[in-house]
């Protein structure tokens, strides 16, 4: 009777396995748990950020924040009203076109994984006074016209990082 619970165990943890290997295949997927957001606050970047405990943000910062940004640093929104690093939700988009906005009042629009503090950024906006201001985003991600394109693209990119990392 022991060997048949053992046996039934190995089975449900190989079964278990199997599903998280076919989730990584398909990294790049939409999960049941996004959902459709638009998000307003301050551009920050997130590694100035985090480290500071959420002390790095405002006008006293845009210049460091620019800085990192340019250079790749992840860019983050802390919506408004928020003042502390857990409620940042990191910018799946290339921070460098974001950068000349650091510390301004942008509005994200996108697909929020609440749970990992990340938005699958659609559209940005800057406030320019009264009015807003789309930025135009600059990453591959970006660049497909349609889904099939961009399942296409997503399907390659996990064959080439599977073939690197397993040798095929």
């Amino acid at each position: 009777m022991n060997r048949m619970i053992a046996l039934l165990g190995g089975v449900v943890v190989a079964a278990g396995l199997s599903i998280g290997a076919y989730a990584h295949e398909g990294h790049h997927a939409e999960s049941d748990e996004g959902k459709q957001v638009t998000i307003q606050g301050e551009l920050i970047d997130a590694a100035c950020f985090v480290a500071s405990d959420g002390g790095a943000k405002g006008q006293d910062h845009a210049d460091c924040a620019k800085e990192c940004m340019s250079s790749g640093i992840p860019a983050a929104i802390l919506p408004d009203g928020s003042k502390n690093a857990d409620d940042l939700m990191y910018l799946l988009t290339n921070p460098r076109v974001l950068a000349p906005y650091a510390a301004q009042t942008i509005k994200v629009e996108g697909t929020a994984f609440e749970d990992k503090h990340a938005i699958d950024v659609k559209h940005v906006y800057v406030k320019d006074g009264e009015n807003w201001k789309e930025v135009q985003l600059q990453d591959e991600h970006h660049n497909m016209s349609d889904d099939k394109g961009m399942e296409q693209h997503h399907g390659e990119h996990n064959q080439e990082h599977h073939g690197e990392h397993h040798g095929d």
